[in-house]
């Protein structure tokens, strides 16, 4: 039964939020999840590979045994998990889609290649303490390792980069679908209802020249007549296609096609002409966008 509240207490100061009772799901850090994921792909990769080297084993008359076998594969699933969030980074930095995506595909390799280096280098040195008992590999396994894996490992590393961009450009989509499905996008104005002496018609929006704030109300200029609308002017402007009208002070929009003449004048204001001769004074502040928005559309 719960129990009452107290005169002066709310409901939901009275009563606790049952959510927080809940046991918050927990999640891996990043890091750990991207080597998680890594191990996985570098077992399985080795995984494929073992017949190949168990047949060249055993036509050199070394059989491989089954224990110091599953040993080696799982230390170098390890380096290979270990090295995964850096490749996933350098992926991340220099994502091999998008705009500008051959340029950056160098890089990509670049650092890739390098990194398959590292991991040779590596394993090189593990192998030299676990089964040498030596501080040092020789230069000559180090070439024959490099010889033998460096183009292959670069080739899985590039496969796994791509395999994480791949599902991260889809996880980006799925996220996005239900959101542009919830909201829908709305048509801009074209035209705007108004009322002249009780009777009700329309301002077509491709014949104002401009939009001024009165108080409450706005004033649609379409050449020497104006009209009067009662809305707010944030929430109007944000129903215009910004392709057709732009803000120029704070208390005037206007339609860009109607820009006739842009003169600068005193503290960084200008002045602008527009084609049924009327002047506007636009803010020093929007004075750039108007430049750049009036050549493009001029």
């Amino acid at each position: 039964m719960d129990a009452p509240v107290a005169p002066g207490q709310t409901a939901s100061m009275a009563c606790p939020n049952r959510s927080s009772r809940l046991p918050r799901r927990r999640t891996l850090p990043p890091w750990l999840a991207e080597s998680g994921g890594g191990f996985g792909y570098w077992l399985l990769f080795l995984i494929v590979l073992e017949p190949g080297n168990a047949l060249r084993a055993n036509a050199h008359g070394h059989a491989l045994a089954a224990g110091p076998e599953a040993l080696r594969m799982t230390v170098a699933a390890l380096l290979g998990a270990a090295a995964t969030p850096a490749l996933l980074a350098l992926t991340r930095r220099f994502p091999p889609s998008g705009p500008n995506a051959l340029r950056r595909l160098p890089a990509l390799a670049l650092g890739v290649a390098t990194l398959a280096f590292g991991l040779i280098v590596a394993s090189c040195f593990l192998a030299a303490w676990g089964y040498h008992q030596a501080w040092l590999p020789s230069l000559a396994d180090l070439r024959d390792q490099l010889i033998d894996n460096w183009l292959l490992l670069t080739y899985a590393l590039l496969a796994l980069a791509a395999l994480a961009h791949f599902l991260r450009c889809l996880g980006s989509t799925r996220e996005a679908a239900p959101a542009m499905l919830a909201a829908p996008a709305q048509p801009y104005l074209t035209r705007v209802p108004v009322k002249h002496r009780g009777r009700q018609s329309f301002v077509e929006l491709d014949q104002v020249d401009w939009i001024e704030t009165q108080g409450n109300y706005l004033a649609l200029h379409t050449g020497t007549t104006s009209h009067l609308i009662r809305e707010a002017a944030v929430a109007f402007e944000a129903k215009l296609d910004p392709a057709r009208f732009m803000r120029v002070h704070r208390r005037a929009i206007v339609a860009i096609d109607r820009i006739r003449d842009l003169r600068p004048i005193t503290n960084g204001d200008a002045l602008l002409r527009l084609s049924s001769g009327h002047a506007l004074r636009a803010s020093r502040r929007y004075r750039k966008s108007i430049a750049e928005r009036w050549r493009l559309d001029g």
